[in-house]
Parts: C-alpha cells; sequence; structure tokens
C-alpha cells in the first residue's frame, strides 16, 4: 500500500493545512503522526518572529503542562473527521521541544526547533515560514518590535459561519411482547335425557300373552340416559401483527451566536480627515 492509500483508507485528506482558512477552528482537532497513530490533540499555535502563525502545539500526556511543538510545514488536515496528520513518526513528536502554551516563540526558539526537525532555513528563518502557508485568527505577540509610525496599515477582520451537520442518535424503541388474555364464552347447546313414564293399564286394554304368576316378587331395571357438552378447543390463527421503520422529515430551528470581528476609527487630531473608499464585494 502506497503513502496515498494508505492516507485515503485513515480518513485524512490530502490538503495543506492552511492555504487561506483560519486555524483557530482546528483547535482540539485529533493529532496523528505519519503511521496515522493518534498523538494527541491541538492545543495551540504559535507566530513566528514576523507574527505569521508557524507552530502547531500538540497537547500529549508525554509531558504534563506542556505542548509540543512541531512546524506546520505539510500538516494536513481532514475537517470531516476532524483530525491533523502530521509527516513525522511518533519518536520525533515525542522528543520535540516542549513550551508551555502562553510561552512567546523568539528566534532562538525557532531555530532550535527547525535544527531539531532538520528543516534547512537556508539561512534565513523567512523562507522557512514561507513553507507554512496559512492563516490564523489566534493573535500572538512576535518578539521583534516593529515600527510604530507607517504609512499604510491592513486589519483582518474575521467572522464565523455557522455550519449545521446532522447525526444519528437513539432515542427510545418499540417493544412487541404477546400476551394471553382469557375470557368466558357462553354457548347454548341442547342435550337430551330419557325419562320414565309410568302408566297403569286396565286389563281390558292390557296387552294380551302369557300370564305371569302371581304373588310372586319381581324387580326390572330401565336405565335411563342423557346427554353431556363434550367440550373440545381449538387453535387458530386470527390475525397477525406487524412492525416496520419508517422515516418522517420534521423541520427543527438551529441557533447559535457567532461572532463577527467589526474596525473602529479613532480620529487624533482636529486635521484628521477619513475618507471612506469603495467596499470591494467578496467572493461567495
Amino acid at each position: 500500500m502506497n503513502e496515498q492509500e494508505r492516507r485515503r483508507e485513515s480518513g485524512v485528506a490530502e490538503a495543506s493545512l492552511g492555504e487561506g482558512r483560519n486555524l483557530h477552528r482546528y483547535i482540539d482537532y485529533e493529532i496523528v503522526d505519519n503511521r496515522n497513530e493518534k498523538e494527541g490533540t491541538l492545543d495551540c499555535l504559535w507566530s513566528d518572529h514576523t507574527g505569521e502563525p508557524a507552530f502547531l502545539g500538540v497537547k500529549t500526556g508525554w509531558v504534563f503542562g506542556k505542548t509540543h511543538v512541531v512546524p506546520a510545514h505539510d500538516a494536513e488536515v481532514n475537517e470531516t473527521t476532524r483530525i491533523i496528520r502530521l509527516p513525522f513518526s511518533k519518536e520525533t513528536i515525542k522528543d520535540a521541544p516542549a513550551y508551555e502554551a502562553e510561552m512567546v516563540m523568539d528566534e532562538a526558539r525557532e531555530r532550535e526547533i527547525y535544527d531539531y526537525y532538520h528543516i534547512d532555513t537556508g539561512g534565513r528563518l523567512e523562507t522557512a515560514q514561507e513553507k507554512a502557508r496559512f492563516s490564523t485568527g489566534l493573535e500572538h505577540e512576535p518578539s521583534a518590535p516593529r515600527p510604530e509610525g507607517t504609512e499604510s496599515a491592513r486589519i483582518q477582520l474575521h467572522e464565523e459561519e455557522l455550519k449545521v451537520g446532522k447525526r444519528r442518535v437513539e432515542v427510545g424503541g418499540v417493544r412487541l411482547r404477546k400476551i394471553i388474555r382469557t375470557e368466558t364464552v357462553n354457548q347454548p347447546v341442547e342435550l337430551e335425557r330419557e325419562e320414565v313414564v309410568i302408566e297403569r293399564v286396565p286389563v281390558s286394554e292390557a296387552q294380551a300373552g302369557t300370564m305371569e304368576k302371581g304373588f310372586e316378587a319381581k324387580e326390572v331395571f330401565i336405565p335411563l340416559r342423557r346427554e353431556e357438552a363434550v367440550i373440545q378447543k381449538e387453535d387458530h390463527v386470527r390475525e397477525e401483527i406487524r412492525a416496520r421503520k419508517s422515516t418522517e422529515t420534521e423541520r427543527s430551528q438551529v441557533s447559535e451566536t457567532l461572532r463577527r470581528e467589526d474596525v473602529k476609527v479613532e480620529k487624533e487630531g482636529q486635521d484628521v480627515r477619513i475618507r471612506q473608499g469603495e467596499e470591494k464585494k467578496r467572493n461567495i
């Protein structure tokens, strides 16, 4: 498997960390090494001596309270999986210089970091900084002094953009359980039973036949029968219950507070005039 296939399998997009995007959104992104093994999270960013952001602060569990410094050169980011991939091994990052997150970067520390990662600056630190091609919304004060009186100035204004995603969460479920209910059923039925009818018939109407001998005891038994109900129960399917899932879409309102920077222009002196220039349309 080549390097490109391994990156695609790990879900890290082949895109530079910067290219005009604000890096403050990447804070707390997961950091992986060149073998896609997790090393920690992005804790902070440092600017170089020119004020341009050039170093990433990787928060790991190796050194308590400090972050390991990694040049942002050739770092790759995947905003979908929230993963930043560094072109260095775990061992290299583990032994890298580690500073407090509040530390202000100076030229001596910059040179120490580039020397550790064997990045050739060609005798000029600015050359290495040009390789970190990105801008950030985090402000760091450069260590080198700047002239206060300049003929022109430029301030970048940032604003936050709301991006709403979706994810599936389990809200409950439906359980089907068969229970048995009983009920009493009354059903009429006709049953026959035998009875004995005793009749006394005069001699004149008696059945002709053999005369029985008189004054002798005689016993006759006549069996009687009756019908009784025989109950039998049969099982059959009454109906079938089916359960299936269906998806419905409902409209929900998402509310979030976004920040937007603006500039306040203050005049110093009575003869100062301010003229508003032509506003350039932003590319949407």
